[in-house]
């Protein structure tokens, strides 16, 4: 049993994968939720666009259970010999019950950033998936909050700003901010 699990959390383009890179510039594994559903999306041969990614993510869960993803997620921790590991990407109180089950430690890691410095860089990012303005943000957000993002934001035991700071700053920021919370 991993002895300590950091749930990743924040809205999309928040800056969760700068903190996904910490991780691992620490030696720290990551595992990344949204991974099972673009293995999902493979699996039914399904092209890797924001709508199909929704429609899949909601479909697993209303037909295997709010906590498939996290279930799904634990099995790629099964593979890892660590005693701490990062979970990139969680959703759901849910999914952090189910988490609670698996590891003796569960932290919440929030990050905050503003809706206009999101969309900037979701758009400067441009990955398959991302919502191309600010009208598909919007769209995104709505079904995040749906599936309880906003609660596990709000349960968080830490929470990183990341707003209009140059990248090296934030990241900087955060790479104290996780040390002092694999130290702890």
């Amino acid at each position: 049993m991993i002895k300590k699990l950091i749930l990743i959390t924040g809205m999309p383009g928040s800056g969760k994968s700068i903190i996904k890179e910490i991780a691992e510039e620490l030696g720290i594994p990551v595992i990344v939720m949204g991974d099972v559903i673009r293995e999902e999306l493979k699996r039914r041969s399904l092209e890797e666009n924001a709508k199909n990614y929704e429609f899949v993510m909601k479909d697993i869960r209303a037909k295997l259970g709010d906590q498939i993803v996290a279930k799904m997620t634990a099995k790629k921790l099964e593979l890892i010999k660590a005693d701490i590991a990062f979970i990139d990407g969680v959703r759901s109180l849910k999914e952090v019950e189910y988490f609670k089950e698996i590891a003796k430690n569960v932290y919440i890691l929030a990050l905050l950033s503003p809706f206009q410095t999101r969309l900037k860089r979701l758009l400067l990012r441009n990955r398959l998936g991302d919502p191309k303005n600010e009208k598909e943000l919007d769209k995104r957000d709505r079904e995040e909050l749906k599936l309880g993002l906003g609660d596990v934001i709000a349960k968080a035991d830490y929470y990183i700003i990341n707003d209009e700071k140059p990248k090296n700053v934030f990241k900087e920021n955060a790479r104290k901010a996780i040390i002092n919370l694999i130290a702890n």
